[in-house]
């Protein structure tokens, strides 16, 4: 989609290398997206009572009216993306690193968007904001109780608005939709074995129709979708072109190892070998499980443990 990734070579000694899981290291990263996450829906629970409720001006707004129904059609759209990389994940050979660059990255960018919403409030975009969106609370009536249950009421449901009834407004910029598509898109493109490059058109168009929608749905201006373009394929680059650069010595070396993030991502890269990494697709388990119910299996460990113990003996007596 922004990238052009026909015709690569992985590394060398990337070919057929079993990479390391690192769980803990996944964990470390799953938590750090979830406080990320949650810090974008307690923006937004503190953003819906001092944001402003009167449109501002949009070129795509003012060429096409606001198309209600496309909303629930984008939301459709980022749950397919999502769904796409989450298969991607689930057969890749190496989904172990594949998921933890992937949750970094998306734990980056959402935190840009707290810190992107808390700076600069946009007011909704909705032809009738008063009637889209939740009555605002004065300083008299707000308390605690009140943030935390819009908090919790957004963990829930992982961000999404019932779009039947009145909603939290002021999230805008920039697009947590267009976050998620088009990252979804980047990772399966890259990430996709050569024989199956014609799938990643599936999240592409996924991704158009969904920026499109948001925008004439008028749930996000159309610099908020934008921004979220540029930013998301921003920070996939510069995180992938670190992990292609050769050598160690040369990570170390480079503009982006002087930047103080980049100090993380050579943590979870430092038992990856430089270069990108083989992508073949595997049924999940399916080595180990072949081995659990291999009737051989245990004559040919016994035979293994035999030749090591006679290949011992014989370098004592030497």
């Amino acid at each position: 989609m922004f990238f052009h990734t026909d015709g690569y070579s992985p590394c060398p000694s990337q070919m057929g290398a079993d990479l390391p899981a690192e769980p803990h290291k996944i964990a470390i990263v799953a938590i750090f997206l979830a406080v990320a996450g949650i810090s974008n829906w307690a923006a937004l629970a503190y953003i819906h009572d001092i944001v402003g409720r009167e449109p501002l001006p949009d070129f795509i707004f003012s060429l096409i009216p606001q198309q209600a129904w496309a909303l629930r059609l984008g939301d459709l759209m980022v749950t397919f993306c999502a769904g796409s990389m989450i298969l991607l994940f689930i057969f890749h050979k190496h989904r172990a690193v594949v998921i933890r660059r992937s949750l970094f990255i998306i734990g980056v960018l959402y935190t840009l968007r707290t810190l992107s919403m808390m700076c600069t409030h946009l007011p909704p975009g909705y032809d009738d904001n008063n009637t889209r969106c939740r009555e605002q609370l004065n300083g008299t009536n707000i308390n605690w109780k009140i943030y935390f249950s819009r908090l919790l009421e957004q963990t829930i449901r992982v961000g999404f608005q019932d779009i039947e009834d009145k909603m939290l407004c002021g999230d805008l910029l920039f697009s947590g939709h267009t976050l998620v598509m088009v990252v979804s898109s980047l990772i399966v493109g890259y990430y996709l074995p050569e024989k199956y490059r014609y799938l990643r058109f599936f999240p592409q168009a996924f991704s158009a129709i969904g920026m499109t929608c948001m925008i004439v749905s008028r749930t996000h201006y159309t610099i908020d979708v934008f921004f979220a373009c540029l930013l998301t394929a921003g920070v996939f680059a510069l995180y992938h072109a670190f992990c292609e650069i050769d050598t160690y010595r040369e990570r170390k070396n480079s503009v982006l190892g002087n930047v103080v993030v980049f100090a993380v991502v050579q943590w979870l890269e430092e038992n990856v070998v430089p270069g990108r990494i083989e992508n073949k697709f595997e049924i999940p388990f399916y080595e180990k499980i072949r081995n659990c119910l291999d009737p051989t299996r245990r004559q040919r460990n016994a035979d293994s443990n035999l030749s090591n113990s006679s290949s011992a003996a014989v370098i004592e007596t030497v």
